[in-house]
């Protein structure tokens, strides 16, 4: 009977370790702070900040995380948020390599939770459609949203930061 115990505990201790070694991605999605529905609410309670969305799958989302990297190299204590809109947990690993290349700033990261994109767009703001990029400035209990690629030269005057 003893055998039979240490036999089935053994196997049954073999299948937990083959189960984690065998999904990687759950020890990756652990890393990642995803973003919920009841999240949401203190994103935008932050005051004084930029909230950022953005995709692995937008090209234009890259040229702006190229500029947002260039600025917090010389100002690694701005107020911002980036969110990615990345849904599908197969994806998280390149928002993180993303996030990594911004590491050593005081940036606050999120990502999509599973299957959540469209209750998360609409949590955020019930009039957007998901084009992305997207920003929010919050300021008090204002925010203000825009669609497009956010220009340095904009993000400058937000931040008060002098010209280039």
């Amino acid at each position: 009977m003893k055998r039979i115990l240490r036999l089935t505990i053994s196997n049954l201790l073999l299948l937990i370790v083959s189960a984690v070694v065998s999904f990687p991605a759950l020890s990756a999605d652990k890393a990642m702070d995803q973003l919920t529905i009841e999240k949401v609410t203190g994103v935008f309670q932050e005051q004084n900040r930029l909230v950022m969305l953005w995709s692995v799958d937008c090209p234009p989302c890259y040229q702006e995380l190229a500029m947002l990297e260039r600025l917090l190299s010389l100002y690694p204590d701005l107020p911002i948020t980036l969110i990615s809109t990345d849904d599908d947990s197969e994806r998280h690993e390149e928002v993180e390599d993303q996030y990594k290349r911004l590491k050593g700033n005081k940036l606050t990261t999120w990502v999509f939770a599973d299957g959540m994109a469209p209750q998360l767009r609409y949590a955020i703001d019930k009039t957007w459609s998901g084009v992305l990029p997207r920003s929010y400035v919050v300021k008090g209990i204002n925010r203000v949203g825009h669609s497009g690629v956010l220009k340095e030269q904009e993000l400058r005057q937000l931040f008060h930061l002098p010209e280039s």
